[in-house]
């Protein structure tokens, strides 16, 4: 089984090839099959957004997987910014992927809705593989980061998967925490809890100036200090536009890994098709700003995961 992150840092390390306003089709597209999400964690854009969120149109969304299996696509993520777990045809969405020949559907989850009966019938359904996201290493600052009390819930979720899956080799099932670097002690302690029921657990960095205190005990957001912060400048061109597109619950392909600002659309799936969508002047001109490592004046000149 292939670690995530190996599958991720292949995502992050564009190909020389793919360095063009016209890059091949991707391997990889995640689609966001509901923009509604059932956590208010502090760090996430979803929290504070005043959007209408909703599901996807089944119809749209099939379309949609025909055309990138047509294109060449290997991989598909049904998640982007919401929970995918609170839809309720999701078990059938995953194996329609799986019908049209994709060799990896994906999930990322909080885990709060990935209960037993949820599990059993994404495995039975082809799920190739799936990642918690754990916030916290105990209730409380659990409650603190995502705004709701389901500590106890996850670790149950995640230890069923785990032995339900059993001696299979599918999904790969993993795990991800966010890791402050100034304070590595609260990223052991959820790593402690967590190892021992996945295949593999890694460490996330927040995006932008914030990061959780947990020094006291209680967990604060505060702001990281500039020299702990990313630059913009260095992590230019950003892979996201060249290598995995995102595709929202309402059909538009976006060039950001995690805004849903509609500013950072690109193309209507509704009205272009997957190919044209990869290829449309818009996108290509925000490609050409990039390999010209100057997004002044663009809609990344004030990405959220560096300012």
């Amino acid at each position: 089984m292939e670690n995530i992150t190996d599958r991720i840092s292949k995502t992050y390390r564009v190909p020389q090839e793919c360095l063009s306003e016209t890059p091949p089709m991707p391997k990889s597209v995640k689609i966001e099959v509901t923009s509604r999400c059932d956590f208010k964690c502090f760090f996430c854009e979803h929290t504070f957004s005043n959007e209408k969120h909703a599901d996807i149109d089944p119809d749209l969304l099939y379309r949609i997987l025909g055309e990138m299996a047509e294109a060449g696509v290997e991989e598909v993520g049904l998640f982007w910014i919401g929970e995918s777990m609170l839809v309720k045809r999701l078990p059938e969405y995953v194996a329609y992927a799986k019908s049209l020949g994709f060799r990896n559907v994906y999930l990322t989850t909080n885990g709060r809705l990935a209960t037993p009966a949820r599990m059993e019938a994404l495995i039975e359904a082809g799920l190739d593989s799936i990642k918690f996201s754990v916030s916290g290493s105990n209730r409380q600052n659990y409650i603190d980061v995502t705004g709701v009390d389901a500590f106890e819930k996850v670790m149950r979720n995640i230890k069923h998967a785990w032995k339900y899956r059993g001696d299979r080799k599918k999904p790969g099932i993993f795990a991800s925490s966010y890791h402050d670097i100034s304070n590595p002690a609260e990223y052991e302690a959820i790593k402690k809890l967590v190892e021992p029921y996945v295949d593999e657990h890694y460490p996330l960095r927040l995006y932008g100036s914030r990061k959780v205190n947990t020094e006291n005990g209680e967990a604060q957001v505060v702001e990281m200090p500039s020299e702990a912060r990313r630059s913009l400048q260095e992590m230019l061109p950003c892979w996201s536009l060249f290598t995995l597109p995102h595709i929202s619950q309402n059909g538009f392909m976006s060039a950001c890994f995690c805004d849903p600002n509609q500013k950072l659309f690109m193309a209507d799936l509704k009205q272009v098709s997957f190919r044209e969508a990869w290829h449309s002047e818009k996108f290509r001109a925000l490609r050409r700003a990039h390999l010209q490592h100057n997004v002044k004046g663009t809609p990344c000149e004030s990405c959220i995961a560096y300012l």
